[in-house]
């Protein structure tokens, strides 16, 4: 397993020092987060991603995914048409950044509506969307990766799983968050043995704790079930930067790896 982290947990550095910190610890990629004021990230544009693999190339440091926060402002499954609109923009944008950098996969947070609306409405918003949307990753050959979030009705195994299968496609998969299952009361073990073939990127973090190790969530536990349904994929930090990234950095990048190896 190759082992990430994300531009939130390095403290948002400019792209420059991003990768060559990640490169100084150790890291194998980094994931670039696509805030709500997206129209400046650099992934969005075709001068910034020239930069951005420019640096990937110098210091070896993947870019393995991107991650669409501003979901979280504009989401699938808003009443808005304008809201709903800018939701069609960012995912269609970030599949064609996604390809253009090499990324394979996409981390889609399954954030709620603006206004109240029924779990059942709200699934079947996200399914029509990303049914809509899935034909344009799937031509690109990028996975859109729903994340169980705290938020919406994507929070257990059983709702992504429940969005995949309306969906039905290839490259929608989900991006599973060991951390957000143990702050949900779930069952990350058996949450991760019944997504099996479905999870495409995973996100680690502990709970209650900053540093990997220090909370509650079973990570060893949790890395060796990911072994047993055949995972040799991504393992993606999203750990609190601390008031040292570095040292965070450092601290867990090791131990993840004396778990990983």
């Amino acid at each position: 397993m190759k082992i990430g982290i994300r531009n939130g947990s390095m403290g948002f550095p400019e792209m420059d020092e991003l990768f060559e910190q990640a490169a100084q610890i150790g890291f194998d990629g980094v994931e670039l987060d696509i805030r709500a004021e997206y129209e400046d990230e650099l992934v969005l544009s075709e001068a910034g991603r020239e930069r951005i693999r420019a640096l990937s190339e110098k210091t070896g440091v993947e870019v393995p995914s991107l991650c669409i926060g501003a979901l979280w402002q504009y989401s699938p499954a808003a009443s808005g048409e304008e809201l709903l609109e800018t939701a069609r923009h960012l995912l269609a944008a970030g599949i064609e950044a996604a390809a253009d950098l090499g990324a394979r996969w996409i981390l889609v947070p399954v954030t709620p509506a603006e206004e109240e609306i029924s779990y059942e409405e709200c699934q079947a918003r996200w399914i029509r969307e990303m049914r809509a949307i899935a034909p344009v990753a799937e031509q690109a050959g990028v996975s859109l990766c729903l994340e169980n979030v705290g938020r919406g009705c994507g929070q257990s195994a059983e709702d992504l799983k429940s969005l995949t299968d309306g969906v039905s496609s290839p490259n929608v998969l989900t991006y599973y968050d060991i951390g957000n299952a143990c702050a949900f009361g779930n069952d990350a073990v058996a949450e991760i043995e019944y997504l099996a073939e479905l999870i495409g990127v995973v996100h680690v973090k502990d709970r209650e704790a900053d540093l990997l190790g220090d909370g509650i969530v079973d990570i060893p536990l949790c890395v060796d079930t990911l072994r047993d349904i055949g995972y040799d994929g991504w393992l993606i930090l999203e750990t609190p930067p601390t008031d040292d990234p570095l040292e965070a950095g450092n601290y867990n990048l090791a131990y993840l790896r004396d778990i990983v190896d």
